[in-house]
């Protein structure tokens, strides 16, 4: 079962002041349309609660903000360095979408640490997340984006080749 923005909030409090009033109202179908497939709902819940954030100036999580169209032309471009990574057969075995299985962006820090999912499948819920650490070290969490980052931001998940610690609960949380 995937984590709610509910679980991200308890673990990271100063998220919560950021929170929008009311759903953002974002366009799904805009976004699938223009990306060729749905995502993961608990990452649609965490965009209609928040616009794009940073925790602690090292993770940035970005949302739809505007366009959505354009939001998923920046998705995918933001996986040309993978192609580069893939065609130099230093991807972990992985490769972008839209190939089957492709990997898919879904945040970055700012030490080159990424974050994807790996698509495949009717079921983007089903898709686990893949994380690349700048220490080349490949790896994927089963759970869900959201509950991915509740677990590194609690310690509960082993951050392997990201920062230790972790962020942690009281890291400063900024709108990007």
């Amino acid at each position: 079962m995937l984590s709610t923005v509910d679980e991200l909030e308890r673990a990271l409090p100063g998220l919560r002041a950021l929170r929008a009033a009311r759903s953002r109202k974002i366009n799904w179908p805009e976004v699938v349309r223009a990306l060729g497939t749905d995502l993961p709902s608990d990452y649609k819940e965490l965009c209609e609660a928040y616009p794009s954030f940073s925790i602690g100036d090292f993770l940035l999580v970005a949302t739809p903000q505007g366009s959505e169209s354009e939001f998923a032309v920046e998705m995918m471009e933001a996986l040309d360095v993978l192609e580069d990574l893939a065609e130099a057969d230093m991807s972990g075995g992985y490769a972008p979408y839209p190939r089957p299985g492709g990997l898919l962006h879904c945040a970055e820090s700012s030490s080159g640490d990424t974050f994807y999912w790996r698509t495949g499948g009717d079921d983007p819920d089903a898709w686990p997340v893949v994380v690349s650490t700048r220490n080349d070290d490949w790896w994927e969490y089963d759970e869900g984006f959201v509950s991915l980052l509740a677990g590194l931001i609690s310690g509960e998940v082993t951050p392997w080749g990201l920062p230790e610690p972790f962020l942690g609960s009281d890291a400063e949380v900024k709108l990007a």
